[in-house]
């Protein structure tokens, strides 16, 4: 029989490691819903200009697109590029760590050496170089885990 603190430790480690990884795919759906809206603002933007609908109205729309499409370049240059990447790579870190946890929280003699070894893990990938989730992201995951039961929340028995 596992003991109790072994299933506190596990249950802590599976709800951390599924907040933070359902918040760094979040962060990733967050970019490219953004991204795909200022390509199709800019797009629909363009056409009215090219259209017209007369006077400075078309030549607003083409400065307000050709702005928007210089701004897109710009912030997903540098580290914008790999923005999404890197999101997804420390998500399905975290989400790996997750599925070790619940393997571990349903399996019958569980040591507090497998335990402490999964923990150290999560610190180690807690204390990494990586991206912080945004404040919309870190709101929208514990939506989805909480209200739309996106999750198998195992952790929360």
């Amino acid at each position: 029989m596992m003991k109790l603190k072994n299933k506190v430790m596990l249950r802590k480690i599976g709800e951390e490691t599924i907040y933070s990884s359902k918040g760094h795919f979040k962060a990733c759906d967050i970019r490219r819903n953004l991204v795909t809206i200022t390509i199709w603002g800019c797009a629909i933007l363009n056409v009215l200009g090219i259209v017209g609908i007369g006077g400075n109205w078309d030549k607003t729309f083409s400065i307000v697109a050709l702005f928007g499409t210089i701004s897109l370049l710009i912030w997903n240059e540098g580290d914008g590029k790999n923005y999404k990447s890197k999101h997804k790579k420390t998500a399905d870190e975290y989400l790996a760590l997750h599925k070790e946890a619940r393997r571990l929280f349903f399996t019958q003699n569980v040591s507090e050496l497998e335990v402490q070894k999964l923990s150290n893990m999560v610190i180690e990938l807690d204390r990494s170089e990586k991206l912080d989730i945004p404040f919309l992201a870190r709101k929208l995951a514990q939506k989805a885990i909480q209200k739309k039961n996106e999750t198998d929340n195992w952790f929360l028995q």
